[in-house]
C-alpha cells in the first residue's frame, strides 16, 4: 500500500470535478485499511472513506487522508442464494454476475453507480426494490476500537435511503463486506409504473406465455436508465442528486388541491406519501437549465450535471437554487442522496 501526497481526487469522483487530498491511498484489504488509518491517526488527520465516488461532491480540497476501498471477493456462504461480497466490488459489476449464476432479486438495481460498500449505507434503490430487502449481514470496521462487528437487516436500521450507517454512525465505520440472502422463491418485481409499462412493451415482442423473467427485468431496467441518465464517463455527475421528498397525507392533499397532476406513491404501510422530485423540479422549470459549468440534464431534473470545468462549489450552489425553489413553490425542502465533502 502506497500512500500519496497532494492527490488528485478527479479521477475518483463520477462528477469529475477538480479537488484534492493532502494525502490517499488505495487499500485491498483489512490490514492495509487498519495500516492507513494508523497513518491517519498517528498524524492527526482527518479521515474520509471513499468507494465509487459515484455519490459524492467535493466542494473544497479534503486536508486529511482520504482512503479508496478497492477490496475485491465474492463468495457462496449458502446453497440456498447466500453470498458475501467485498466492499470494493463494483455493484453493476455484482447484480450481472448474480443473473448469470441463477441469482435474482438484485436486477432492479442494474446500472447504479458505485460499489457494494456503499450500498447499505445509502439504501439503494430503483424501480420499486431497495437493497435493505436481500442484505442479510453487513461486516464493518469500528474506527475508534479497530474492531470488526456483524450487522444484521434490523440492527442496520435501514429506511428510504438511509441506515444507521448514514446517521448514529456516520464517519464511525468501515463497510467491509455485505451479505445477501438472494433467490428465496420471492416473486420478481415489475410494479414501478415505467417498468411494468416497458416491460409490457417488451413482452408483446416475444411468444405469447412467456415469462417474465430476471433478465428481462435487468435488460429493461438497464435500457430505461441509459435513455433517461447520463453516462458520466461522458458527462460527469452522481446521478439522483436529490431524494423524493416524504410528506404527511394531509400535506399531500393541500399540494393536490394546488396541483391537480401531482403525482405520487404511497409510503408502506403509514400515512405518509412520497412525492417524485423530479415532478416538482421539472414544473419549476429546472430541466436544461445551467449556471455557467453547472447545470441540470435536459432529460432528467434530478440530475445535476458538470457540463466542463465546473466546481463542487459551483454545482452545489445550483442545487441549493433548486431546493429553495422547490421550497417556494410548494412548501417543500428538497434533501440531497448526494454527499457533500
Amino acid at each position: 500500500m502506497e500512500i500519496s501526497s497532494q492527490a488528485s481526487l478527479g479521477q475518483f469522483n463520477t462528477f469529475g470535478v477538480t479537488s484534492h487530498a493532502a494525502h490517499f491511498a488505495d487499500v485491498t484489504s483489512t490490514e492495509q485499511l487498519k495500516a492507513a488509518l494508523e497513518f491517519g491517526d498517528s498524524n492527526n488527520l482527518p479521515i474520509q472513506i471513499l468507494g465509487g465516488g459515484s455519490n459524492v461532491l467535493f466542494v473544497h480540497d479534503f486536508p486529511g487522508l482520504v482512503i479508496r476501498i478497492a477490496s475485491s471477493g465474492c463468495e457462496q456462504i449458502s446453497t440456498e442464494g447466500g453470498i458475501k461480497v467485498a466492499a470494493g466490488e463494483n455493484w453493476h459489476y455484482l447484480v450481472r454476475s448474480c443473473l448469470r449464476n441463477e441469482l435474482h432479486g438484485l436486477e432492479n438495481l442494474a446500472l447504479i453507480p458505485g460499489t457494494v460498500g456503499g450500498a447499505p449505507i445509502q439504501n439503494i434503490g430503483a424501480y420499486g426494490v431497495e437493497i435493505a430487502q436481500f442484505i442479510s449481514e453487513v461486516e464493518v470496521l469500528e474506527l475508534e476500537t479497530g474492531k470488526i462487528r456483524l450487522f444484521t437487516r434490523k440492527e442496520c436500521e435501514f429506511a428510504y435511503r438511509d441506515s444507521i450507517f448514514k446517521n448514529q454512525l456516520s464517519n464511525q465505520i468501515v463497510v467491509l463486506s455485505v451479505s445477501f440472502q438472494l433467490n428465496q422463491g420471492r416473486p420478481l418485481n415489475f410494479s414501478y409504473p415505467s417498468l411494468y409499462e416497458t416491460i409490457e412493451i417488451e413482452l408483446a415482442k416475444i411468444p405469447r406465455g412467456q415469462e417474465v423473467t430476471p433478465q428481462l427485468i435487468f435488460d429493461t431496467v438497464c435500457r430505461i436508465r441509459r435513455a433517461k441518465l447520463p453516462d458520466p464517463a461522458v458527462i460527469g455527475n452522481a446521478g439522483s442528486f436529490f431524494k423524493n421528498p416524504v410528506v404527511s397525507q394531509s400535506k399531500h392533499d393541500q399540494l393536490r388541491d394546488q396541483f391537480p397532476d401531482l403525482p405520487s406513491f404511497p409510503v408502506n404501510d403509514t400515512d405518509l406519501v412520497k412525492i417524485p422530485a423530479a415532478w416538482l423540479l421539472d414544473q419549476a422549470g429546472w430541466r436544461g437549465r445551467s449556471r455557467g459549468a453547472a447545470g441540470v440534464h435536459k432529460d432528467h431534473a434530478l440530475v445535476l450535471v458538470n457540463l466542463g470545468e465546473a466546481t463542487g462549489e459551483e454545482i452545489l450552489l445550483l442545487a441549493e437554487e433548486m431546493s429553495q425553489s422547490t421550497l417556494d413553490r410548494y412548501g417543500i425542502a428538497l434533501e440531497t442522496e448526494v454527499r457533500i465533502i
